[in-house]
């Protein structure tokens, strides 16, 4: 924050503004705020001391305040470039950042010096997707101000958004070199070295953030994160109740607790609900209490159905949505997209088009969102995503449309004020109602339907016929490979001779995640020669050819794949699942079952590697399973979409008709 201290008319002497100021670098805000209005009732016109408020309650989170106190000062003293650059802030906080950007401008217009405000302009372009015009005022900043490590930090955040990862890298070092206690430079670092499966890098940044930070909870989220991803399930789970512990209605490190707590094989139900619960009681984002006059139609002729999600794109929940959402065009039904970001991809176009209305949310605060949603006159507001990234799950606590669903999540949402969790009677068995807090809602069939690529790849013959060995294959993440995953895939490679397992990731490109996948192996007495690793595909056309590498998949557990596993089948390669105890347990089942394929689901781990040694002595009928397998996926509830579509029409209307009774 920036503030004039000169003994101009209507300010108090210097040396009580910087006492004020003393209050508030000491983190004695109410003292400070105290102080500060205890002056104003003295200097009523007092320019510095409603700006100095105006941070005090941007402190507090109060930006409202902060906005109506900054503008106070503003217009005492219009040509206080500092408040105008503190105004610009506050509202870059309530993300409306095209206000933001005027004050930034305003104030550089006054003070064409003023290094701080070029920065924060360089900032403001950045969250408006527009790097390459933020480079310019990064580097004029640094004109400036030679050794403004922000203003690097700012620099490289844009490169790396522009994809320039090794620019990037040495513009968040050169920051570092100037302010060698800058948190969250590190923190940058280790989430860009984290994102180049640099690992052991990244965990060591990470850790030096929170060694010069350990109050913000932004780093150890992060750290959660890389923990997660490493399998390190347990210090990533005490890394985000850290997060929390810090600031409890931090929303984001709830929800990557929640995808966390899916993961482990010891998995606790009731506390994954206790934290989803929390996540609804604590993650209300709106400080006050706002009244919802709905304005939707009460006996409408077509439903108005909003789509909630960030998946509009080249994405698994792409994918499921994008065929469903052609039929439901077709129905009586009124489509809105609320998307959470936008994508610019190879497959987003597709989704535009089939909406009434599309209103972007990213840069949109709740309240602002909440206000649209009712406006729309919405009457049934579904949630794509769960607790998956970039959702907009606080948005629901506040029930802006009168029915709420959840679909294409990884568990119970945790909020009450979501009425329904679309499922089916695979992955959603009775005795398991308990798992929720939204009623369960179950389709005839599948509660998903696949969208096939729109270009084509060739199923090739099955690799054993020219190998002379079966190949198992697995392209899941590899957070899904635990060690009871690794022990149950060597007892099936040490169960057939000659058999090898092929492993597909982006963080196989990592030398030390590949030397650690070998030794967990070796601990199983299978040597490296069974192996085959593969790093990242350029594309998703690579990825699908990848499968003609494979003769059978092998399913992991707890956390099985969905899109992977459809993905295969439409490759023609058939999939070994387990049976499973919860929701992210069934999905192997249910697609399996789906498809008429209830041999290939596995009752207990033992029938598991006894169906592995089954299907791959058959080499006939693997190559014929190979043959008709996409002809028989696309002819199944997984890739219908006509059927689905019907289903998912009828289940709406009926929803509808439940609450009408009411």
């Amino acid at each position: 924050m920036n503030f004039i201290s000169s003994e101009t008319s209507g300010n108090p002497p210097n040396k009580q503004i910087e006492y004020i100021l003393n209050l508030f670098s000491f983190k004695k805000f109410k003292d400070a705020e105290n102080e500060t209005r205890k002056q104003i009732e003295k200097y009523p016109n007092s320019s510095v001391l409603f700006n100095i408020l105006g941070a005090i309650s941007a402190n507090k989170n109060d930006l409202n305040d902060a906005i109506k106190n900054y503008e106070k000062s503003i217009k005492i003293n219009n040509n206080y470039f500092q408040a105008y650059n503190n105004l610009g802030i506050a509202f870059h906080k309530s993300k409306k950042i095209d206000k933001a950007i005027i004050n930034y401008k305003i104030a550089i217009d006054i003070n064409q010096n003023f290094a701080e405000a070029y920065n924060n302009l360089g900032n403001a372009f950045v969250d408006l997707k527009n790097s390459k015009e933020s480079l310019e005022y990064f580097k004029k900043a640094i004109k400036l101000k030679p050794d403004y490590a922000e203003a690097y930090n700012g620099l490289a955040n844009a490169n790396e958004k522009l994809g320039d990862k090794d620019t990037s890298l040495k513009y968040y070092q050169k920051a570092i070199t100037i302010k060698p206690d800058y948190a969250e430079a590190y923190n940058n670092i280790g989430n860009l070295l984290n994102e180049m499966s640099r690992f052991d890098e990244s965990m060591f940044n990470y850790k030096k953030s929170i060694q010069l930070n350990s109050d913000n909870e932004k780093l150890y989220n992060n750290l959660g994160n890389l923990l997660n991803n490493l399998g390190l399930f347990d210090e990533a789970t005490e890394a985000y109740m850290t997060a929390i512990k810090i600031k409890p209605d931090y929303a984001k490190a709830y929800s990557n607790l929640l995808f966390n707590l899916i993961y482990k094989k010891n998995f606790d139900i009731n506390f994954y609900l206790s934290q989803a619960k929390n996540f609804s009681i604590n993650c209300k984002t709106i400080k006050k209490n706002i009244n919802i006059n709905y304005k939707y139609d009460t006996k409408p002729k077509k439903l108005r159905i909003g789509f909630v999600t960030a998946d509009f794109g080249n994405h698994p929940g792409g994918y499921f949505t994008l065929n469903l959402l052609k039929e439901l065009k077709k129905k009586n039904l009124e489509l809105i997209a609320y998307p959470t970001i936008e994508r610019k991809d190879e497959f987003s176009h597709h989704f535009k088009k089939l909406f009434l209305k599309w209103t972007p949310i990213e840069k949109k605060n709740d309240e602002d969102v909440i206000k649209e949603v009712v406006d729309d006159k919405i009457h049934i507001l579904i949630d794509s995503q769960g607790h998956s990234a970039q959702n907009r799950l606080p948005i629901f606590i506040y029930k802006p449309a009168p029915v709420q669903i959840t679909w294409l999540g990884q568990g119970s949402t945790g909020i009450p004020e979501i009425d329904y969790f679309i499922g089916s009677k695979h992955l959603n068995p009775k005795h398991e109602d308990s798992h929720y807090v939204e009623q369960i809602y179950r389709l005839p069939e599948i509660s998903q339907c696949f969208t096939p690529p729109d270009f084509n790849v060739l199923v090739k013959d099955l690799p054993a016929i020219k190998n002379n060995f079966i190949t198992f294959g697995c392209i899941n993440k590899l957070t899904k490979v635990n060690d009871d995953v690794i022990k149950l895939w060597s007892k099936i490679l040490l169960s057939i001779p000659n058999s090898k397992i092929f492993l597909k990731n982006k963080d196989l490109d990592d030398s030390k995640t590949v030397s650690n996948i070998v030794e967990k192996f070796k601990k199983n007495n299978i040597n490296k020669e069974k192996l085959i690793f593969e790093g990242k595909s350029s594309n998703r056309k690579e990825l699908l050819d990848t499968y003609n590498k494979i003769d059978i998949a092998l399913d992991p557990f707890p956390f099985q794949g969905n899109t992977t596993s459809i993905e295969a089948i439409w490759m023609g390669v058939p999939v070994i699942v387990l049976k499973g105890d919860r929701f992210i347990f069934h999905f192997g089942e249910s697609i399996n079952s789906n498809l008429k394929m209830n041999d290939w689901v596995a009752e207990n781990k033992e029938n598991y590697v006894l169906k592995a040694i089954k299907f791959s002595s058959n080499l006939k009928e693997l190559s014929n399973i190979r043959t008709n397998l996409r002809s028989r996926a696309l002819n199944s509830p997984v890739f219908n979409a006509t059927s689905f579509g019907n289903y998912f029409d009828e289940m709406l209307w009926e929803i509808w008709r439940r609450l009408a009774k009411n």
